[in-house]
């Protein structure tokens, strides 16, 4: 009976686990600009919203980068991006906002900084509404530390297969496709609820 006992115990730890193990939550990693219309649209009308709903199952990895150049300046970096000096300033402001910021209040940040397309402009009033510390992301925007850290996120978008090319750029998962770019455009909720391996959240019906 002891036997019996510990083997179906056993099998029970063993059903969960594989259970634990397929319900691991959907990856969505993102690169975006602070300037790029694109990438507003995506995180005004399909990021914040799908994650607000969905962030149980949604494990984030967001990166304001797309398509930057850095250049090596003493201890620092200058930056030359796709919509001008403005949105290389945006770009940091949101990656040392990032840095400083619970994932609850960064989102909230970008969202907010996002819909008004204005870069570090909105930056005070967006950090006010988010709870975020402007006067440290401030600080860090401004300084060596902020260019340092925009580095490292060039230089981790630059490792991306297929490499970068269009802005906002996703990956579910940690894969790549154009299909997926697309409908993840379109409906990110559906691909998120179409990738998790378990049962479905309630809002996935929304």
């Amino acid at each position: 009976m002891k036997a019996h006992t510990t083997l179906t115990a056993l099998a029970t730890v063993v059903a969960w686990l594989s259970l634990a193990e397929s319900a691991k939550p959907v990856t969505v990693s993102v690169y975006y600009e602070s300037l790029c219309p694109d990438s507003q649209r995506f995180v005004v009308t399909q990021l914040y919203p799908v994650w607000q709903d969905l962030k149980e199952i949604m494990l984030l990895d967001v990166n304001s980068y797309g398509k930057s150049k850095d250049t090596p300046a003493g201890d620092g970096y200058t930056f030359e991006c796709q919509n001008g000096p403005d949105e290389c300033e945006g770009n940091i402001m949101l990656t040392c906002a990032k840095k400083y910021s619970s994932e609850e209040q960064y989102m909230s940040f970008a969202n907010c900084t996002m819909a008004e397309l204005v870069g570090t402009v909105a930056g005070a009033r967006c950090a006010e509404v988010s709870g975020v510390n402007y006067t440290r992301v401030y600080d860090c925007f401004n300084s060596v530390e902020g260019q340092q850290l925009q580095h490292e996120v060039g230089v981790k978008q630059a490792q991306l297969n297929p490499p970068l090319i269009f802005v906002p750029w996703i990956l579910i998962n940690e894969v790549f496709t154009e299909e997926q770019l697309d409908a993840a455009q379109d409906d990110l909720r559906k691909v998120v609820c179409d990738a998790y391996e378990d049962v479905k959240p309630e809002k996935c019906s929304v």
